[in-house]
């Protein structure tokens, strides 16, 4: 089977330019991570089911390749997209062939042909042109890659906030290691969602002493589990479940005095030491179905922690709602290997730059 690959760079490299510095261009990915938050939390709340193919749970900014000159074959289909940050796009579906450079190979795409991008509260950004979407295949009723390319294996390695370098993603075929994973779990009330079986979390040595009914679905999934979301910048869990852990990561940091932090969205800051002096802070660990190293996801330095304007801020936070979201703070570096027939997410740690 042919495989399919695009290079990918992170968001940043391609509007950092329109920022004073790195520290303005965090705030407003964190401004933009709240959005993306709020428009999840519409999705979670929502009694009827997600299986529209335009709604995805991975986003980052890519260059696909070359796109062949043909007229698209047809403009019979009008569509009419709004984003979760303001923008809005009208146009006509279309297909039209893609050629993958890095494989050589081309295949048809069926896509959203926007002709009127100036309709929504905001404007969409100069420096790319389309948004891909990567929810998880379906047989049916969806235009996302996976589904379009027949694809059940992707890989995708988000490159760190500070790099300029580029990673892949890929379909039909993986670079990354499998030695960690975790359990892709089928949820019929969110079928394009990526949701895992995150069973237990330890701060340091220290468990977090929750129940792991707080990961699990309730009854038709709509009120609990978790989903891994790359268009959420930092980690979401349920409000009570956050006080607690919150509480734990402040004690195992020690003496050092919590400040408030230079974002809303940050309640647990610390400020940079005067002299100079670096600032240690405890891992955090993810057990996936049960306690065992080849089911540990761990999260270290500047996965845990964002660093800027003079402050260290954990990459955590609550929200109320009872599903858990795993941003793409957590993930960034990681070589992650979606593969929906064996129902498992691997995770290769530090595979990209």
């Amino acid at each position: 089977m042919s495989s399919f690959t695009f290079s990918i760079y992170h968001r940043g490299v391609f509007e950092k330019s329109k920022f004073k510095d790195y520290d303005s261009l965090l705030i407003n990915m964190l401004d933009r991570s709240e959005v993306r938050a709020s428009y999840l939390a519409s999705i979670f709340d929502d009694d009827r089911d997600v299986k529209k193919g335009a709604d995805t749970t991975l986003m980052w900014g890519q260059g696909v390749g070359k796109v062949s000159e043909k007229a698209p074959r047809t403009t019979s289909t009008y569509c009419d997209h709004g984003f979760a940050s303001g923008e809005r796009s009208k146009g006509f579906m279309a297909d039209d062939v893609i050629t993958f450079v890095l494989d050589h190979q081309s295949v048809l795409v069926t896509f959203g042909c926007g002709k009127d991008q100036s309709s929504g509260r905001s404007s969409f950004s100069n420096r790319y042109s389309g948004l891909v979407g990567l929810g998880r295949r379906l047989k049916v009723g969806s235009y996302s890659l996976p589904s379009q390319f027949g694809a059940d294996l992707m890989s995708i390695c988000l490159p760190w906030f500070y790099s300029g370098k580029g990673s892949s993603l890929s379909f039909h075929i993986t670079p990354w290691r499998r030695t960690t994973s975790a359990k892709l779990l089928i949820n019929q009330k969110f079928p394009l969602f990526y949701f895992v079986n995150l069973y237990k979390i330890f701060i340091g040595d220290k468990l977090l002493p929750v129940h792991p009914s707080w990961w699990k679905f309730t009854k038709g999934g709509r009120k609990s589990g978790v989903t891994v979301d790359t268009g959420t910048t930092i980690t979401n869990f349920p409000l009570d479940l956050y006080i607690v852990f919150r509480y734990l990561f402040r004690r195992e940091v020690g003496d050092i005095p919590v400040v408030k932090g230079p974002h809303k969205s940050l309640d647990t800051c610390y400020k940079d030491d005067p002299k100079g002096r670096p600032l240690y802070f405890p891992d955090v660990k993810l057990y996936f179905g049960e306690v065992n190293q080849k089911n540990m996801l761990l999260l270290s330095k500047e996965r845990v922690m964002i660093h800027f304007t003079g402050y260290y801020c954990l990459a955590f936070k609550g929200w109320n709602r009872s599903h858990s979201v795993l941003g793409s703070t957590q993930l960034q570096g990681i070589g992650l290997t979606f593969d929906t027939f064996e129902s498992t997410l691997s995770f290769d740690l530090d595979a990209c730059g």
